[in-house]
């Protein structure tokens, strides 16, 4: 036998030499391990080490009870392996701790064998990854010690395992020799070449903190009380308990923006609103007055926290979308004046699979909701038979997508005029790509505050009609409201100046105040109502005023004008004192007479 020359002096001098140089890396795996001085060296690479101390000749040979016997007899313990690697050491750790984040140069001898004493925390790493594979996860190695672009020692090593495309989520595990420790998470791309766009980082950070998301990190000083088989099957624990997570993430991650058009409904979608406004192209609104999404919003008829509707242009290919999620912008179009406006942006919106729709539908029907939709229809003699008619092809007809409740109350009080009909792709009912810029300025636009120099008209000459488009709600304000928010701006530009009364500029969340006007030191918003009740007038108008002015938490205006046409008695001049000293806010209330276009009188 070859190894009869060796004496257990030279294991020992090997194991030094190994100690100093490190282990190449075709030479890092092995099932056997020889003990010397109570550390760990591979089997075969350190034999071949130990004979050429005392041989020029290369030794070749295959492990074997034989070879290990000898070993054995020199006076050295074997440990065995079935993965191939020893556990982390001690010694390799506070090597790479020591080197870390330092300049590597090719000139100085002392770094070259860098690799070499890296080598095996890399492949045991690899290791770790590769027994965390199961389904269908692929491993991304992480093979190089230095940040190529620096030469420069990593901080650490983090092999990843996947799903489908390396492009966003995954598992790693982690040797980090900056911060000594090592640890395994679920986890995204950030700061590297396949960093995540900021806005999905953000659903990123979100999610994390929605699921109190852990990373288990061991420090190199607690390792001794680890193996193998500890740390596998808690790191495996750890990726079963985040798999649904993961599964939820990677959806979340993957999902497309789209735009889709919904019918036009002036009762913000909580129930019909009647055929006004409804598309004049041959469909199926345009035939029987209503359309799919006519109760998209109606928030009392949640499940489990959770809104189900129905989207026409989901409808239309809802074999290709089923199961995923997309963050939806709607727009609706009123035949009426011709005009596209921006509803809002529903996120992470999924699409049903059939066995859902049919849940859904059998819920409704239970609590009588599915009913309540055939009256919302009958009270507007449309015909809700229709209904009927829908649910006997196919329950996803009425309830094909899901989105959390919580957004509905959310969605802004206006809907947006779209004055760039660049901005939408079409106006057919399919779900179309939008450029997230669009989206993000549409949302950006409902989340700007009052503006009185970049919104608003001074011209009192109002089109006539007893709707007003775009506020997404029905308000019965017949003639009277056109008319005295007409003659009250004249007055107001006669009285004050042309260029300090405006109508109709914006506050926060796409809302209009009736009207503005500025003074020296600020403004004066007036909210007009008509209704024949004052004190109906008094409820809605004190309301809007003060969101205008102070949501969500600042002062837009120094004072706040109802203006009303209704003359107020005596009981009614009291209660306005009352309101005035009780909000302590400066606000009074204007009657004012349209025919003689003056204020009668001011609270």
């Amino acid at each position: 036998m070859k190894l009869e020359l060796l004496k257990p002096n030279h294991v020992i001098e090997a194991a030094k030499l190994i100690d100093e140089q490190g282990i190449p890396k075709d030479h890092v795996s092995s099932q056997y391990y020889v003990v010397v001085n109570g550390k760990e060296y591979p089997f075969k690479y350190l034999v071949r080490t130990a004979f050429s101390l005392v041989s020029d000749e290369k030794l070749q040979f295959q492990s074997n009870d034989s070879y290990r016997n000898y070993i054995k007899n020199l006076g050295f313990d074997t440990t065995y392996y079935e993965g191939g690697y020893n556990f982390f050491t001690k010694e390799e750790l506070e090597f790479y701790s020591s080197i870390v984040n330092t300049d590597y140069r090719t000139s100085n001898k002392e770094q070259q064998l860098y690799g070499q004493k890296l080598y095996p925390i890399i492949a045991k790493a690899k290791y770790w990854a590769e027994q965390l594979l199961f389904d269908d996860f692929k491993l991304r190695k992480d093979g190089n010690w230095l940040n190529g672009h620096v030469a420069r020692i990593k901080p650490y090593f983090w092999p990843r395992i996947y799903k489908d495309e390396d492009k966003d989520i995954f598992f790693n595990v982690e040797v980090n020799g900056s911060e000594r420790f090592i640890g395994y998470k679920l986890d995204g791309y950030y700061e590297t070449t396949k960093a995540l766009p900021d806005y999905k980082i953000k659903i990123l950070n979100e999610f994390k903190n929605l699921i109190n998301w852990e990373w288990p990190r061991i420090p190199f000083d607690e390792l001794e009380a680890y193996d193998w088989e500890r740390l596998l099957k808690e790191s495996r624990d750890y990726i079963k308990k985040y798999l649904s997570h993961h599964d939820n993430l990677k959806k979340l991650l993957s999902k497309e923006t789209k735009i889709a058009r919904i019918t036009w409904n002036t009762n913000k979608w909580i129930k019909p609103s009647g055929r006004n406004g409804k598309s004049t192209n041959p469909s199926f609104e345009f035939e029987h007055g209503f359309g799919h999404e006519e109760w998209l919003f109606d928030g009392d008829k949640a499940i489990d926290g959770f809104k189900f509707g129905f989207l026409e242009p989901i409808h239309k290919y809802r074999s290709k979308y089923e199961g995923k999620i997309f963050d939806i912008s709607l727009y609706t179009r009123d035949s009426e004046s011709n005009q596209s406006f921006w509803v809002t942006t529903l996120k992470n919106v999924e699409v049903l699979m059939s066995k859902e729709s049919d849940v859904v539908l059998s819920h409704y029907q239970e609590e009588g909701w599915y009913d309540g939709m055939k009256a919302d229809l009958f009270n507007l003699n449309l015909d809700s038979k229709q209904l009927d008619e829908w649910i006997k092809e196919d329950s996803s007809l009425l309830f094909n997508v899901k989105f959390e409740a919580v957004q509905i109350s959310e969605i802004p009080q206006e809907i947006t005029p779209i004055l760039d009909e660049k901005d939408i792709p079409s106006n057919r009912y399919t779900l179309m790509d939008i450029p997230y810029e669009v989206q993000k300025k549409y949302e950006e636009k409902n989340k700007t505050g009052f503006s009185f120099e970049n919104s608003g008209s001074t011209d009192a000459d109002l089109t006539s009609g007893g709707i007003r488009k775009g506020t997404g709600r029905e308000v019965e304000l017949d003639y009277k409201h056109n008319d005295l928010q007409k003659f009250f701006l004249k007055y107001l530009k006669k009285s004050y100046g042309e260029a300090v009364a405006k109508r109709e500029c914006t506050a926060y969340g796409s809302s209009r105040i009736d009207i503005t006007r500025k003074t020296e030191t600020g403004y004066i918003f007036y909210e007009i109502k008509t209704y024949n009740s004052l004190r109906a007038s008094i409820r809605e108008g004190i309301g809007q005023l003060l969101e205008y002015c102070l949501y969500p938490n600042v002062q837009e205006a120094e004072k706040l004008v109802l203006v009303s046409h209704v003359e107020p008695s005596n009981e009614l001049i009291g209660y306005l004192n009352h309101i005035k000293e009780f909000i302590n806010i400066p606000f009074s209330y204007i009657h004012f007479d349209t025919e003689k276009e003056e204020v009668i009188s001011e609270i």
